[in-house]
């Protein structure tokens, strides 16, 4: 769902000024209004189809941290001792579980739920009433979830507080569930099934020293309320004895035990057997031994699709290493939750990536050292690699990823100096060399951790794989896949797996750069900013373009990007020197065909006795509006033009004579002032003859049906694209004509468009390009001496049968070479050569960039 951007700014914004009443509101004591307006909010999020899944999590967990922060500040310690408000510390408590019970994550609940459990259990003067009455009412909320475990886990735990079995609906319902499972397995397995899950209970609640005998007590009381069939089973347990010696014959049973709980259906258990194995090997053995046996249950569930298993050990193994570290940057702990992403980011239900996300940003602290800022900024790269194909990513998500692009990937210092400032604030403090951390984390880039499967370079690409053609295309939903062939016919193609394009930050600074001057955000040159869109590119595409080479070659690299949508023109990249200057490029708006598209230049279908005649007929379409329609002007008194062309006539008349004093232009028929009417151009445009078709005026964009956008012709009628696009489309003739819109925009309120990409691009879509040879537009509207030099050149190299690509890139390294001739006084550099442009910036040249080819760049007329 698309929305205005402004709109998601103004949501944001009164989202972090109602957090801000609602936690003051809090601090006072109001919990009745804090419930309400969280609550409000809460819904908000939830009806927001356009917030994404992320957007959504985080949200909530600010919310969520509203409360904690509270009810923590509602704990003071005195003197050893915490002092509590429980009137306040009880009602906020039942306000907050009742906000985390409505959410569709479970996890947040079980979580704070628990912890408040355990909190209880240090209580001295515990009351039996008020703690079954707790966990009474979080088994309600567990069996709504159907986690059967920790009902089991929680009525034992009463019992134990208890000394006693309190009949209830949720006691005889975990017994039911109990003697259901214990009844699936063989008989010698029985008795250590219940085992391990009462002991599991003491363990988890740190009940007792010694284990074995909270399992013995629990037994003495169940014995009386159960029934004879597991009656039988408790008594078998009084034989199990584990110990360092018999713990290994024991560990056989387990495993096949989880193997055999997974192949039945009743893997929830499974969790629960992993955590006691952990503690014993632990015990018996070492914490090493111990983490590095239970991880292969991590892969062990993955496999099996088991992820709730796989996110519990990760879960599990957190607050193990947490007990091992300070409270520093902990690469252990980042590192964990890294892995537990990989494994969850395929997923199609992405609950466990959105978790594993958040633990990951709870860790990611500000690092202070050289291989600590290395390990951050490595990670963040991962991180936005995770992000990219389910979420609109944050700034800071943007900015972390080209710092490391910047400074480890490319070696750009400058860069990666001016991309300090967009960091959060308190890396100003720890980046002041960034060419001295360079040199000191050089030596970590082959050891730091990695993926193997994240190496997407197909093995038949090699290092002399000198591309001459390449083809990249980028879906709706961000995949990017490519193909390429070399010099010497080798193809290589593939797909991105673990990147997606999402380009909005990029997109915030090309319209500043473009289109937004008076309020700058942002302090990058146009050359700089074609180094960000080069960083911004996925590592293995970079890769890719160092292959392209363009010196002393006799052939011009061509690109052709299929895109579903036109955002940002990929001309203005800028490795060594901006693409506009080096490859011959076209663009595709839409579906790639189902025959594919080849990569050689298609021979003209025109036979032999018409093809050896190189005259060429053009027709030339005037919808400036240069004397209609009109508005009246009360200020000046006088009439004026709606749609007033400034430049229109000037662009006719210099079209018209340019292409008048050709030899081999056999006809031109321009269709201007009174001529230029609806049925006069509709009746050109069927006859099947011009090789060349240019519109001088006004479009009129329609949003909500961009095919429809339309010309106002001079007789005051309206011609739109689609019927354009079908008159052409409907002809036989071989000739495929090329379009050149040298127009300017406004949208049907009358409103002149500057950023009219996105909307060239949906006007375009509906070209059938088997049809035509190519559409020339422009980016901006930008009508002065340097484009019309662009576009003199640019037809001469078209009419003499250069392909329209390098047309266009001739025409603009010429332009640029003219321009040094004339700054500098010195002769000429070759137009075909890249290095007398190379220390051009185009700030000073936007026509250089202003024109856009759409279709294969090796096409000829």
């Amino acid at each position: 769902m698309s929305v205005n951007i402004d709109l998601k700014k103004e949501f944001l914004n009164n989202f972090q000024n109602k957090i801000i009443t609602v936690r003051k509101l809090l601090f006072a004591g109001n919990h009745k209004w804090s419930e309400k307006l969280l609550d409000n909010l809460s819904y908000d999020i939830k009806k927001n189809d356009w917030l994404d899944l992320q957007k959504k999590h985080q949200l909530i967990m600010i919310i969520t941290n509203s409360w904690w922060i509270y009810l923590n500040s509602l704990r003071k310690y005195k003197e050893g001792k915490v002092d509590i408000d429980l009137i306040r510390y009880i009602d906020a408590y039942k306000r907050f579980l009742s906000f985390l019970s409505k959410l569709d994550d479970f996890y947040l609940f079980n979580n704070f739920s628990t912890n408040l459990l355990k909190q209880f259990l240090k209580m001295e003067d515990l009351s039996q009433n008020g703690i079954t009455k707790f966990i009474n009412s979080f088994c309600a909320k567990v069996i709504e979830r159907n986690d059967y475990q920790r009902l089991l886990e929680l009525q034992i735990l009463l019992i134990f507080l208890r000394k006693s079995i309190v009949p209830s609906e949720y006691f005889q319902l975990s017994m039911e569930i109990l003697g259901k499972t214990v009844f699936k397995l063989e008989p010698s397995k029985r008795s250590m099934f219940i085992y391990i899950l009462f002991e599991n209970v003491c363990l988890e609640y740190k009940l007792m020293e010694n284990s074995s005998e909270f399992v013995k007590t629990i037994s003495r009381i169940l014995l009386i309320r159960l029934p004879g069939n597991l009656k039988n089973e408790l008594s078998s347990m009084n034989r199990i004895s584990i110990n360092e010696r018999s713990f290994n014959p024991y560990l056989v049973d387990l495993e096949e035990l989880i193997s055999y709980l997974n192949n039945i259906g009743e893997y929830a258990w499974i969790i629960v057997f992993i955590r006691n194995i952990f503690l014993k090997i632990q015990e018996y053995k070492s914490f090493g031994e111990a983490v590095t046996y239970i991880r292969k249950y991590i892969d062990f569930s993955v496999r099996r699709n088991r992820f709730d298993i796989a996110f519990g050990i990760y879960d599990f193994l957190e607050d193990l290493f947490i007990y091992q570290t300070d409270l520093s940057y902990d690469n252990i702990l980042i590192e964990l939750w890294v892995e537990a992403c990989k494994k969850f980011v395929d997923m199609k239900e992405k609950k466990y990536l959105l978790q594993s996300l958040e633990k990951l940003n709870n860790h990611l602290k500000l690092p202070q050292t050289s291989s600590e800022i290395y390990h951050y900024f490595y990670t963040s790269n991962i991180l936005w690699q995770f992000k990219s194909m389910f979420f609109s990513l944050e700034q800071r998500d943007f900015w972390k990823m080209m710092f490391f692009r910047a400074l480890f990937e490319e070696k750009n210092f400058i860069i990666a100096q001016k991309i300090i400032p967009y960091l959060e604030e308190d890396f100003n403090r720890v980046l002041t060399d960034v060419e001295s951390l360079y040199s000191e984390v050089e030596t970590l880039q082959n050891q730091i951790y990695s993926f193997k499967d994240y190496d997407n370079t197909p093995k038949s690409f090699h290092e002399d794989f000198a591309i001459k053609q390449m083809m990249i295309r980028i879906n709706s939903k961000g995949q990017i896949s490519y193909k390429m062939i070399s010099i010497d016919k080798e193809i290589v193609e593939g797909t991105i797996s673990n990147e997606f394009w999402n380009d909005t930050q990029i997109l915030e600074i090309y319209n500043e750069l473009f289109y937004e001057s008076e309020e700058r955000k942002y302090s990058f040159s146009l050359k700089e900013f074609g180094e960000l869109l080069y960083l911004f590119l996925p590592k293995l595409i970079r890769d890719f373009f160092k292959s392209f080479k363009t010196e002393n070659l006799n052939f011009i690299p061509q690109i052709y990007f299929i895109l579903d949508s036109m955002t940002i023109p990929f001309d203005l990249i800028y490795d060594n020197n901006f693409f506009l200057l080096k490859y011959s490029s076209g663009y595709k708006i839409g579906e790639i065909p189902l025959g594919g598209i080849p990569f050689e230049e298609k021979t003209s279908p025109i036979s032999k006795s018409e093809s050896s005649n190189d005259n060429y007929n053009v027709l030339i379409i005037d919808a400036i509006n240069s004397t209609d329609p009109m508005k009246w002007n009360e200020n000046k008194k006088q009439k004026e033009l709606i749609f007033p062309f400034p430049a229109g006539s000037d662009e006719l008349n210099f079209i018209i004579n340019f292409l008048s004093g050709r030899a081999d232009i056999n006809q031109i028929n321009a269709l201007n002032g009174i001529n230029s009417t609806r049925d006069n151009i509709l009746l050109n445009l069927s006859k099947e003859v011009f090789n060349i078709i240019i519109f001088v005026g006004n479009i009129f964009y329609s949003r909500w049906s961009p095919k429809n956008s339309f010309f106002l012709t001079n007789d005051n009628q309206i011609i739109t694209c689609s019927e354009i696009s079908r008159i052409i489309s409907q002809n036989d003739s071989k000739i495929q004509p090329f379009l050149f819109f040298n127009t300017q925009i406004y949208d049907t309120e009358g409103n002149k468009q500057k950023n009219v990409l996105k909307t060239f691009g949906e006007i375009v879509y509906q070209f059938d390009f088997r049809k035509i040879t190519g559409i020339l537009t422009r980016n901006f509207p930008l009508f002065n001496p340097s484009t019309k030099e662009i576009c003199a050149i640019f037809f001469n190299n078209l009419l003499n049968k250069i392909n329209q690509g390098a047309s266009l890139l001739k025409a603009r390294q010429q332009c640029i070479a003219n321009k040094i001739e004339k700054i500098v006084g010195q002769s000429r550099p070759d137009s075909t050569s890249l290095k007398g442009t190379k220390k051009i910036d185009l700030r000073s040249s936007l026509a250089i960039s202003s024109f856009l080819l759409f279709g294969k760049p090796w096409r000829k007329i």
